[in-house]
């Protein structure tokens, strides 16, 4: 077949390529569409569910992110549960101390909790994690005591008590903290704060600001210990927050 042959039969099918092409064309462009939809889908439903290891930090946003929802389960349990409201990660800074659940805890045999601290020195806010209803504001505080604790290497739980002639008043584990109860039946606890700004039996809002960082309690350094519970048993934050930044969450600028 020569090259005239061939154009005249390209000519006389014109219609038919041209229609096609455009077959052709919405085939590739619905084709392309599908796999944005398959990834955006995967990246929804990855949001706030899963784990964290330590193997998956990476540098996160520095800014309080609000985040819509995330499954998950108790610590020690098996059952699946659903938090289907607005969230945000509680503070800025960096995370000093995951989830332990063997005597590698510096303080205790079990650590179920974050531990946050905000390396900057400036006064770093720890806001409500979510809607809810202040349940619980303690100081945690033995009043006129001659008992005293130290941090040591000799007891199981990393904490020595020691008695004095002179009585005082001495903080204790998590010092000045807060409990808010959320919807079903989530709660969330805030310890080593400082300078309070809720009470018991107080609705609070998404982002409200209930105290600040500090080193009150059992504490060797100005951070927030962050802890999520449900009927009596803590839950890893990782649950949480797994899209979000472990290494560095909050702009040290600012």
């Amino acid at each position: 077949m020569n090259v005239p042959h061939l154009l005249y039969l390209i000519y006389g099918n014109r219609h038919a390529i041209k229609r096609a092409c455009v077959i052709f064309a919405i085939l590739i462009a619905g084709f392309i569409f599908f796999i944005y939809l398959v990834i955006v889908t995967v990246f929804t439903v990855v949001q706030g569910t899963g784990s964290v290891t330590s193997d998956d930090i990476i540098e996160q946003p520095g800014t309080f992110t609000e985040f819509q929802g995330f499954s998950y389960k108790t610590a020690f349990g098996e059952r699946w549960y659903e938090f289907n409201h607005p969230y945000i990660f509680p503070t800025l800074g960096v995370l000093t101390q995951g989830v332990i659940l063997d005597q590698g805890a510096v303080v205790g045999t079990r650590h179920v909790a974050w531990d946050i601290a905000d390396r900057v020195p400036r006064q770093t806010e720890v806001k409500a994690f979510a809607d809810g209803t202040v349940v619980a504001v303690k100081d945690n505080i033995l009043y006129n005591t001659t008992r005293r604790w130290r941090l040591c290497d000799t007891s199981p739980n990393g904490i020595c008590w020691y008695v004095v002639a002179e009585p005082g008043d001495v903080q204790y584990g998590c010092g000045y903290e807060v409990n808010i109860l959320h919807a079903d039946s989530l709660r969330s606890q805030y310890c080593h704060l400082t300078s309070i700004n809720v009470h018991t039996d107080q609705q609070v809002t998404l982002g409200r600001t209930i105290g600040y960082q500090a080193s009150t309690g059992w504490a060797t350094g100005k951070h927030l210990h962050f802890v999520l519970w449900r009927d009596g048993q803590p839950i890893p934050p990782t649950y949480a927050f797994t899209q979000t930044s472990l290494q560095n969450w909050g702009d040290d600028e600012n």
